[in-house]
């Protein structure tokens, strides 16, 4: 206790107040008692000037010069300061009142003075206080304001408690002298220059049913100072709570939105790949009952035209008419494309299950390349990478698809051109890829190619790709496509990896 005292009266000592009052005070002494000074070395004008202030219709007019030391005393320091410099002023007055004054009562005068000089630095010192809490509430209420604001403009937490910790040393009365600290969900948030000082204040902030921080005011003075201001801390403490349980609030719910955002887009998506299925369904069942149909009924006239054109190949012959026979050869190349028209509905309509087995895809790979025939000037890269892993495929199936990827390929080339196809390994599947410098397909068709009876061909029906992409899926795979115009085509087939059993 003696230290705390004796640290409050070395401040008070050491204030530039108690200096200007100090000085204040001898000033008014000096002048009071100038008109006596004056006499008393024989100066006849302070005697002359302002003696009769002394007693001017029996009041001591010079003794009002004691106002100026009370009344600052009583607005810097309060009531109890004033009323002691009043008294000490009583006793500045209390020589003269005996000694000069020819006053019945030496200490009447001076007693009344006190009473007066109290009585105004009480007034004035009420005054002050008065005005000081004034201007602490409107401290206090531009800060609530401030952190209002700050809860507006922030984009998260941390921002807004950054700026709570230095908006609240401005409500405080010695702003200079105060620092915070926030601790909010394990995280700390200090006022700029933050120090710990022994005098502190805390209040916890409630959020919801929990109280997950505290907020706590240092300052360099004592206890009694910060319990005086413990009504603001509280409602400090309220206000910021209110604030960071609307922003997590705001936070809950923007991810509450996001996450309805994205299950929206993820049911759309699901919503359209099953429309798209269903259409592809709808699709593929009117072909298939278009091939079913067509293609019995054309398969026994083709025959008849191809035995017709056999006849008639045999009896011009024997004539050596070569236009003739020129024109049979026509027809009979026109029939093998009815033909495989009519085979390719009939495929796409019996595509049987597949018969799954471990098969090697180099030599699968290797094998459907000798079914193609290869133009002279295109060249064909194999770059298998010693991935010869087996896969789970039915390797017939696969064959056909390989074989109409390749086909297609050297088509687009228009004979002449470059075809690297390469494998890799991306668990659970092996992909082979099919890369060719042929005319590309534009961007507008990419989405189409797989559809059946869509075809950029002068001489086809679309079905090759719409069959193989059938083929694929149903043996566990997947096909993609990636094209530019003009730079060529790359087709590839993910296909499952065969599982290696136990001891083989």
């Amino acid at each position: 206790m003696s230290t705390r005292y004796n640290k409050k009266t070395k401040r008070f000592w050491n204030t530039k107040h108690f200096w200007y009052i100090s000085s204040l005070t001898a000033f008014c002494a000096l002048f009071y008692y100038l008109p006596s000074i004056g006499s008393a070395l024989g100066w006849a004008s302070p005697e002359s000037v302002l003696g009769d202030l002394h007693n001017f219709a029996g009041i001591d007019f010079l003794g009002l010069v004691f106002f100026a030391p009370v009344v600052y005393v009583a607005y810097i320091y309060g009531v109890i300061p004033s009323i002691f410099t009043a008294i000490m002023a009583m006793f500045i007055l209390l020589p003269y009142a005996i000694l000069v004054d020819d006053y019945p009562n030496a200490l009447f005068k001076p007693t009344a003075f006190v009473i007066i000089l109290s009585a105004v630095g009480a007034v004035v010192a009420m005054l002050q206080k008065s005005e000081l809490e004034h201007r602490l509430r409107m401290k206090e209420m531009k800060c609530l304001y401030n952190i209002g604001n700050a809860t507006k403009e922030s984009t998260n937490i941390d921002e807004f408690i950054d700026k709570v910790v230095c908006l609240v040393p401005q409500a405080m009365q010695f702003s200079d002298e105060t620092s915070v600290r926030i601790v909010f969900r394990d995280r700390e948030y200090t006022s700029p220059d933050f120090q710990k000082t022994p005098g502190k204040i805390t209040e916890n902030l409630v959020v919801g049913n929990e109280e997950p921080g505290f907020i706590e005011i240092y300052s360099i003075r004592d206890n009694p100072y910060l319990k005086k201001r413990n009504h603001l801390t509280k409602t400090l403490a309220e206000r910021i709570s209110g604030a960071l349980r609307q922003m997590e609030l705001e936070v809950s719910l923007r991810g509450y939105y996001e996450q309805l955002e994205t299950d929206v887009e993820d049911r759309t998506k699901d919503l359209k790949d099953v429309q798209e299925k269903l259409i592809r369904s709808e699709r593929l069942a009117a072909v298939g009952e278009l091939a079913s149909g067509v293609g019995h009924e054309l398969r026994n006239p083709l025959n008849v035209i191809r035995n017709c054109a056999y006849l008639l190949n045999m009896h011009l012959t024997e004539k050596e008419d070569e236009e003739a026979l020129n024109s049979l050869e026509v027809l009979d190349k026109q029939i093998d494309i009815a033909n495989k028209i009519v085979t390719d509905l009939m495929d796409f309509t019996r595509i049987k299950p597949p018969s799954r087995h471990r098969t090697d895809l180099t030599a699968l790979i290797n094998e459907s390349l000798s079914y193609v025939s290869v133009p002279e000037k295109v060249k064909i890269k194999s770059h298998l990478n010693g991935n010869s892993q087996a896969v789970d495929i039915d390797a017939e199936q696969i064959s056909r698809v390989f074989t109409n990827i390749i086909s297609n390929a050297c088509q687009s080339m228009s004979g002449k051109g470059a075809l690297d196809i390469n494998t890799g390994l991306e668990e659970p599947y092996i992909w082979v890829s099919f890369q060719d410098t042929g005319c590309g397909i534009p961007e507008e068709n990419i989405d189409k190619i797989f559809e059946p009876l869509f075809t950029t061909k002068p001489k086809g029906i679309g079905l090759g790709l719409a069959i193989s992409k059938r083929l694929v899926e149903q043996n566990g795979g997947d096909i993609e496509v990636d094209s530019k115009v003009n730079r060529g085509t790359t087709f590839t087939v993910k296909l499952p990896l065969a599982i290696r059993k136990k001891g083989k």
